[in-house]
């Protein structure tokens, strides 16, 4: 499949108000996410702490993790919805982001304890 120009998939974008929403809400989250790696990396510049650099990694990935699926849908894919194969794949990348990231604050929150 090719890929649209980045014009015509917002325009394609606008004619469906449930890919509005879901490009919105998966920007929310991946800037508070990203506000949240964001505070925590300015937290371990000022106590040198390496539990606050985990926790950042760990918020990082997953800001890229909500942010998977809609990358491939809107960039990738041309707003065509994934499926079969591809989608497995998809959910499985975007999984895979998620534990890491979640496996980096667990991380971080034992290594804040010790």
């Amino acid at each position: 499949m090719r890929a649209l120009p980045v014009g015509r998939v917002a325009l394609q974008a606008k004619q469906s108000a449930e890919a509005v929403a879901f490009g919105v809400s998966n920007v929310v989250v991946f800037l508070l996410l990203a506000l949240l790696a964001s505070i925590a990396y300015r937290a371990y510049r000022r106590e040198e702490a390496t539990s606050f650099l985990v926790a950042s990694a760990g918020f990082s990935f997953l800001a890229f993790g909500s942010v998977t699926e809609a990358v491939y849908e809107f960039g990738v894919n041309g707003g065509y919805q994934a499926f079969g194969r591809e989608l497995y794949l998809l959910r499985t990348a975007e999984a895979t982001l998620l534990a890491v990231g979640v496996g980096l604050l667990l991380v971080s929150l034992y290594r804040l304890e010790t």
